[in-house]
């Protein structure tokens, strides 16, 4: 269920949120052009860390990372402190070129961008605090959100436009199925889902709360000024 709530929320998100935009803006805080690939590792080791005096991006021993096997990198938050956390193994990957290596750190790259760059926190700074359900949910969208702006930072728009599945893209093959549908989803359909919450959802917004104002306005004590 937390998973099913996760995904329709993720979709809500992609009415009201601009992704393609803030892909573009994100390239440009970095000085990067539209068409030139993404240098993850460059990003991660040496312009985060100017950008954000409270950046860290830590290089873990292998004999020292408490993950599975499968989190090659993680992304950790706090008011005071924002890391990029990567086990050794995979940094030396990276460094030579390992495309999955570079995945996992545009991903890492995303939450920091979310968090820091864009402000869409979603409760995930606070995640110790929330509800497990509440959290599980907030925490599964937050990486939702970071898959897709990943694989907006990595493909080309053209790619992503002519692409059916993860196979007829070039990184699709260090990426999940889910992760590609999810981007390619959005890019074909982002226009769609803007146009929907415009004219669908937002007045029905719009109209409930001007009701609610309403509704306190008549509640007033007649002396009320």
């Amino acid at each position: 269920m937390a998973e099913q709530i996760s995904v329709i929320g993720t979709v809500i998100l992609m009415m009201v949120v601009d992704f393609k935009k803030m892909a573009v803006e994100f390239r440009r805080h970095f000085g990067l052009a539209s068409g030139q690939a993404f240098p993850a590792l460059s990003i991660a080791e040496n312009k985060l860390c100017e950008a954000d005096g409270q950046f860290e991006f830590s290089i873990i021993p292998d004999s020292e990372w408490g993950h599975k096997d499968s989190v090659q990198a993680y992304y950790r938050h706090s008011e005071s402190h924002h890391e990029i956390a990567i086990k050794e193994s995979v940094y030396h990957k990276a460094r030579g070129g390992d495309r999955e290596a570079l995945v996992s750190i545009a991903h890492e790259i995303s939450h920091w961008g979310l968090i820091n760059h864009f402000n869409l926190k979603l409760g995930v700074t606070e995640a110790n605090v929330l509800d497990p359900v509440l959290e599980s949910i907030l925490i599964r969208i937050h990486e939702n959100m970071a898959d897709l702006l990943t694989t907006l930072f990595l493909f080309s728009e053209e790619e992503l436009l002519n692409a059916h599945c993860a196979g007829d893209l070039d990184y699709g093959s260090c990426m999940s199925e889910g992760q590609i549908s999810l981007a390619l989803f959005y890019y074909k359909n982002h226009k769609v889902l803007a146009e929907n919450f415009e004219r669908n959802i937002l007045p029905r917004i719009e109209a409930h709360q001007n009701k609610k104002e309403g509704n306190a306005t008549k509640k007033l004590p007649s002396n009320w000024r």
